[in-house]
């Protein structure tokens, strides 16, 4: 795989990352859509009536979605994202920063309409919650670069020690992808550690108490510059890309059409490709959105 754009890997390093470099992406122009009657009818009765579409995220995964200097307004790709859908549907968006752990449940629970977290779509999750996606993450390595043990051969990290913050979907990565690979090629398996603060994975890797961490997604230039000591970026043939996108309550069938036919009208007027290019994920851009495509249009999984 050829992809060496990160984006969760900035989740690793936000405990020391100051948000000038990316916050120059947002001078870039975004024009302003003009609400459809048709999809706004398309809305359930009460997002209609109050105007207003609540969004749970978790602002702290630059360019996913970060606080801007100001502290207080959220930016980024996935942002920019929703504020084109709402446009198209004539709503306003409310949007709130929670723990990622929160995510899903506020959802389920109805505590917020959608949310927008670089959520990875998977099956299991689909159960609960219904995703629209619009992009892809692809995944990678990294190490810091004093290290020689680690190369492009996924054999090189067997044996070897790695972290993820919990929640995430890297520890299943490495268990259910690498160390799968080890095991039947009679090496052994990734030791996996979890921490709830992503800045705890870093101080691990920095301290040697692990050797590596995978990641996904988009900034990796931006990473190397502001990281405390130089890192280097690991690609592996056993990498997946998987889908990311937004979610709704299962339960709420109208609500996921609506969005998805709101983000076919951005695609379709070219807003889609100028978010892309504002925020420089033209690797990572999805073709066509859809509804819980990893059961309904699934990506092959590396072996």
């Amino acid at each position: 795989m050829r992809l060496r754009l990160i984006c969760q890997i900035l989740a690793l390093l936000m405990g020391f990352l100051p948000l000038a470099a990316s916050v120059a992406h947002a001078a870039s122009d975004i024009p302003t859509l003009q609400m459809d009657p048709a999809l706004n009818a398309m809305l359930p009765d009460d997002i209609r009536a109050s105007g207003v579409l609540t969004v749970a995220t978790d602002a702290h995964y630059p360019p996913c979605e970060f606080f801007a200097e100001d502290g207080k307004t959220i930016i980024g790709f996935e942002p920019d994202v929703w504020t084109a859908i709402a446009q198209k549907l004539g709503l306003k968006v409310e949007a709130s920063s929670i723990d990622f752990g929160g995510i899903i449940p506020g959802v389920q629970s109805k505590r917020t309409d959608a949310a927008f977290a670089c959520l990875s779509d998977r099956p299991e999750r689909e159960e609960v919650v219904t995703f629209i996606n619009f992009w892809y993450g692809a995944a990678a390595i990294y190490a810091v670069e004093a290290n020689s043990k680690i190369t492009e051969d996924p054999l090189s990290l067997c044996g070897l020690k790695t972290a993820v913050q919990t929640g995430i979907d890297f520890g299943d990565m490495v268990r259910n992808i690498f160390s799968k690979h080890c095991v039947a090629n009679g090496k052994p398996p990734i030791e996996v550690s979890e921490f709830p603060a992503a800045s705890q994975v870093l101080l691990a890797l920095y301290s040697n108490r692990i050797d590596f961490a995978l990641s996904d997604a988009a900034a990796v230039d931006d990473i190397q510059k502001q990281a405390t000591q130089p890192i280097k970026v690991i690609e592996s043939p056993l990498l997946p890309k998987i889908y990311l996108g937004a979610i709704v309550d299962k339960s709420n069938t109208k609500l996921a059409e609506a969005m998805l036919a709101a983000l076919k009208a951005v695609y379709a007027e070219g807003v889609y490709d100028k978010i892309v290019d504002k925020w420089n994920l033209h690797l990572l851009k999805l073709a066509e959105p859809g509804i819980n495509l990893a059961s309904t249009r699934p990506i092959k999984t590396p072996e």
